[in-house]
Order: structure tokens, then sequence, then C-alpha cells
């Protein structure tokens, strides 16, 4: 399929500014045994879900404030597992909106989220996880540039997925939309997840760009890494984000939790 253009007419120029730009946060309930297995066993069950919770309130607060900027933004929390009283309180307070990842494969569930998006008047949707609380609003506004001339943008990670996938949700002039075709056929939870998504794309015609790589956090040699640069590195650059994952990492600091 040829390459096409992703400068706007006059008419989906109007219709871009009609739409607002939203962002998803696929988050689970932090229950203990179901998340962040991978950390154990140098954290036990309860503090590995005691350390995501941190993950996905930072992401709440860093993805509400950035909604909360300016008008035409929304956020939405796309959730998994029962419900949370402390989780949704926060979401509240930050006029965040609750929706249900419903069932199927990684793929689906995200196709499904940009659908919802999209059927909410969103012109421009950027999906993100929680596995990297110390990501910046400027990771956010970049996705949104990206998108204003590119049909997807991806940050990648290093361990060959993505923290952030980001569509024009506006149907393309043939009618094709990004995440019928991105989130197909994708072997999930391997290191070749970005490699198929970017093939699928561009055999599909779609313009893809790179954000700039970062990291996730999946094993308990990520959490040292994580330790290091948020309360050194990011610390002396007077980063103000993740305080919720700040406050968990320096009680297991003072106690002696991450000597191992």
């Amino acid at each position: 399929m040829p390459w096409r253009s992703r400068r706007p007419g006059i008419e989906g120029a109007r219709m871009l500014e009609m739409a607002h730009d939203e962002i998803v946060i696929f988050a689970k309930a932090p229950e203990a045994g179901r998340v962040k297995t991978r950390l154990q066993p140098e954290l036990s069950a309860d503090e590995s879900a005691t350390l995501y919770r941190a993950f996905v309130n930072d992401v709440l607060e860093l993805v509400g404030g950035w909604a909360g900027r300016e008008p035409g933004r929304r956020a939405t929390l796309a959730w998994s597992g029962p419900d949370d009283g402390a989780m949704f309180q926060a979401t509240d307070r930050l006029d965040i909106i609750k929706v249900e990842q419903g069932e199927g494969d990684l793929g689906t569930r995200m196709r499904r989220a940009i659908e919802g998006a999209r059927a909410r008047g969103a012109g421009r949707v950027v999906i993100v996880g929680t596995d990297s609380p110390t990501l910046s609003e400027e990771h956010l506004e970049r996705a949104f540039e990206v998108l204003l001339q590119h049909d997807v943008v991806w940050g990648p990670s290093f361990d060959g997925g993505y923290y952030l996938v980001g569509v024009e949700a506006l149907r393309a002039p043939e009618g094709l939309d990004a995440e019928s075709v991105i989130f197909e056929d994708i072997a999930w939870s391997t290191a070749s997840v970005l490699t198929q998504s970017w093939e699928r794309a561009n055999e599909a015609g779609l313009l893809s760009e790179l954000l700039g790589f970062w990291y996730d956090v999946d094993t308990f040699e990520d959490v040292k890494m994580l330790e290091f640069h948020l309360l050194e590195y990011l610390e002396r650059q007077g980063f103000e984000g993740a305080r919720h994952t700040r406050e968990v990492l320096l009680t297991w600091r003072h106690s002696g939790r991450l000597t191992r």
C-alpha cells in the first residue's frame, strides 16, 4: 500500500479542532499474587502489590494533571479486576473516567479502549501502562505532537515492547483504522512486540514514529535501577513526579529492603 500524507485537509483539520485528545491508562487491581509477580521472590506478594499500587497512583496523577492543564483533554482509566475504593477515589478527584478493559488478549483490549475513546469524540488517543512511573508530561506532549503528522506513535521500551502507543483516531481517508491493524496477530509478552507492531503498520501503509526509549519495571533488578534513577538522578534534576513510588522506595531503602 503506498505511503500517504497525514496532513489533514480542510475538513480533516476542522474535525481535529472539534475533537478532544484522550489518554487511556491501562491498569489492574493491585491484588497480591496477581500483579508484579516477577518481582518475587526478592519482594513478597504483598510488597509487589504495594509497589504496583504506587505506580498506578503516580500514573493517575501524571495523566490527570496533564488532562487538567488545558481544555480539550480527557483522561480514562481502563481497569481490570475488582473494584478498588481507594484507587477510584483518586480517579474521581482527578476527573478521570473509568471503563472496564473487558475480555481478550492485550491487543483486543487496547483496540476496544481506542474504539471507546473514538466513540467519546477523541481525535488523538494515547494508551499508557503503569510500569513506567517516572514518565513525565513531556513524553505525553511529544506523543500528541507526533500524531499531528503520523498515524501511530510508539514509546519503545528496552525489553522490546512499548510503554506508550498512540493513534490518530479519526478514520483515515481510505477507511483504515490504525487499531484494526497494529494490535492483531502480535506475540504479546515477547521481545518482538514492537518489531511486529511496526511491521504490521508498515504493511498497511500507516505512517509511524518512535519516541525516545524508556524503561518498564518488571524485575527486582529493574526496581534497583528505578531506585537509583528516581532517588538519585531525577531527584537532582528537580523531578517532582512519582511521589507515591518515591515514598515506597525511600521506606524500603531506610529499612535495607533494597540491598539484596
